[in-house]
C-alpha cells in the first residue's frame, strides 16, 4: 500500500500557507480565469490548471485575479488552492493524502459546505479524495505555541480577511468567549487601494495593493513612489484599532488571562507596540503558526 502523504494547508484570503514534513512555504491566494479550455489538459505550465472545463492561473503570476474578499471565494476555489499546494509541495496527487485545513469560526456554521467543496478534487483530470481534518483558525496557533499553555489562554489570530479571538481554559476551547470578525489586515490593503486611486488615478487590485504594502511603494511611469510613511501610519492605526476592538469586546477576559498569544500576518503590526504584560507572540514567522499547528496536530 502506498505511504500516505500528510499536508497542512491554511487557505488565507491573502496567502495560502502550506506545511509538510519538508517545511513551510506560502503563495498568493490569487486565482485568474484564463478562459474555456480547448483541450482535456492544463496549460502545460506549473501554475495553470484545468478545473471545471476552464483554465486558471494560480499564484504569483495571476495578473487579474478574482476578488478574495468573500467566503464564497474559499468555497469556489479551495480545490484549486489545495491542489496547487499539493503540487508545489512535490506530493504526487495520485497517492493517498491526509489533508489538514482550517476555517475561521466566523464561517464555522458553513463548514459542511466548505468541506464538501474539497472532499473530491478534480483538477487536470486527476481525481483526489483526501482524508480531511478540519481545525478552527487559531487552534493551530495554540498547538504551535511552545510555552506554558495552562490556565486561561487567549489567541488573537490576525489574518488578511479575518480576525479570530479564541479562548482556551485549561487547554479546552471556550466557545462562549471566542469570536471572529472580518476586520483583518485587508483594512490596510483597501485603504492603500483607495489612496492610490485618489492620488494617482490608478485603480489597482487587492494583490497589487498587497505587493505595494510589502515593497513600501510602486513604480509610476518609471518613477519610484515611496509610500513608506503612509504605510507606517496605516500600520499604527490598525494596531490601535485591534487593541481597542479587543478591549471593547473582551476586556475582562484579557485582564484575567494568564497569556494572550498574538499571531497571524497581522501580528507583525503589533510587534513593536506597547502591549499589556500578559501578551506574548507565536513563533516566527507569525503567519505560519496556524499551519505549523495544523500539521503537528
Amino acid at each position: 500500500m502506498d505511504k500516505r502523504e500528510k499536508i497542512a494547508v491554511d487557505l488565507g484570503y491573502g496567502d495560502t500557507k502550506v506545511c509538510t514534513e519538508k517545511g513551510c512555504f506560502k503563495f498568493p491566494s490569487a486565482v485568474e480565469w484564463l478562459g474555456e479550455s480547448i483541450s482535456d489538459f492544463g496549460g502545460g505550465e506549473d501554475d495553470i490548471f484545468l478545473f471545471n472545463g476552464k483554465e486558471y492561473r494560480v499564484g504569483e503570476k495571476a495578473a487579474k485575479p478574482v476578488s478574495t474578499r468573500s467566503f464564497g471565494f474559499l468555497v469556489n476555489y479551495a480545490p484549486l488552492l489545495v491542489y496547487a499546494a499539493i503540487k508545489r509541495a512535490g506530493i504526487d496527487p495520485d497517492r493517498p493524502v491526509d489533508l489538514v485545513v482550517g476555517l475561521s469560526i466566523a464561517n464555522w456554521g458553513d463548514r459542511d459546505r466548505f468541506l464538501k467543496s474539497i472532499e473530491t478534487i478534480c483538477i487536470d483530470n486527476v481525481i483526489l479524495r483526501p482524508q480531511i481534518t478540519l481545525m478552527a483558525q487559531g487552534q493551530g496557533v495554540f498547538i504551535d505555541y511552545e510555552g506554558d499553555k495552562g490556565g486561561l489562554v487567549c489567541v488573537c489570530d490576525i489574518g488578511f480577511n479575518t480576525f479570530d479571538f479564541l479562548v482556551f481554559d485549561n487547554k479546552t476551547p471556550d466557545k462562549k468567549l471566542s469570536f471572529a470578525t472580518d476586520q483583518g489586515a485587508n483594512m490596510i490593503i483597501t485603504r492603500i487601494q483607495s489612496l492610490i486611486q485618489k492620488r494617482y488615478n490608478h485603480p489597482i487590485s487587492e494583490q497589487e495593493a498587497k505587493t505595494i504594502f510589502v515593497d513600501g511603494g510602486f513604480r509610476n511611469f518609471g518613477e519610484w513612489v515611496d509610500l513608506g510613511d503612509m504605510i507606517r501610519e496605516l500600520k499604527s492605526e490598525y494596531s490601535k484599532f485591534i487593541l481597542s476592538e479587543l478591549r471593547s469586546r473582551r476586556n475582562d477576559t484579557l485582564r484575567r488571562a494568564d497569556k494572550v498569544i498574538f499571531s497571524g500576518g497581522g501580528a507583525w503590526f503589533l510587534a513593536d507596540t506597547d502591549l499589556p504584560g500578559n501578551v506574548v507572540f507565536s513563533g516566527k514567522p507569525y503567519e505560519f503558526a496556524n499551519v505549523r499547528g495544523y500539521y503537528r496536530g
